[in-house]
């Protein structure tokens, strides 16, 4: 009975650590803005829902007309003589690049907006306030620099404050 009751109390002080949140884990890890002196701690939230819904409203602002398109052609790292496509999409301080294989379809690989005319997920824009994305993600934000990745940190969205403010979004995402 003893040794029940051990593990039963073992297993409770491992499942009290694990903070899980509507699908999503948060975490925190030192982030070194290129001064060592200046150390921002990171908070990671990793909700794959949340982080495909913003993927795929990154795949429909490309679609906006506002967007200036440069294509630049790249050989495949994988396959010889065959050609792919890196486009880049820029408007008003924001990039976006996309990676288009001859046999797959298109995906966007990096963005980085600084201007408020595009949302994602129908609510997050440059310039809004941290208690706003708070309220929209559910979840204490600890931290100036925000990311949003899946369970395996393949992709993620980084979101940077500044005076409580959202300055920038950047997206991080893969390419193998």
């Amino acid at each position: 009975m003893k040794e029940k009751l051990v593990y039963l109390f073992i297993f409770l002080g491992f499942a009290s650590c694990i903070q899980k949140e509507k699908g999503s884990t948060s975490t925190e890890k030192a982030f070194n803005n290129d001064d060592p002196l200046n150390v921002i701690t990171e908070q990671i939230i990793k909700n794959d829902t949340l982080l495909a819904t913003l993927e795929n409203d990154l795949n429909e602002m490309v679609k906006n007309p506002k967007f200036s398109v440069d294509k630049e052609f790249v050989n495949n790292r994988h396959v010889d003589n065959v050609i792919d496509t890196i486009t880049t999409f820029e408007y008003n301080e924001t990039t976006i690049q996309s990676y288009k294989s001859s046999t797959e379809a298109e995906w966007v690989i990096e963005a980085q907006i600084q201007n408020s005319d595009f949302k994602l997920a129908h609510e997050i824009t440059v310039g809004m306030d941290k208690n706003s994305l708070e309220n929209i993600l559910k979840t204490k934000l600890n931290s100036d620099l925000i990311k949003i990745s899946n369970e395996e940190e393949t992709s993620a969205f980084v979101f940077k404050f500044q005076n409580n403010l959202l300055t920038v979004i950047i997206y991080e995402g893969y390419l193998d």
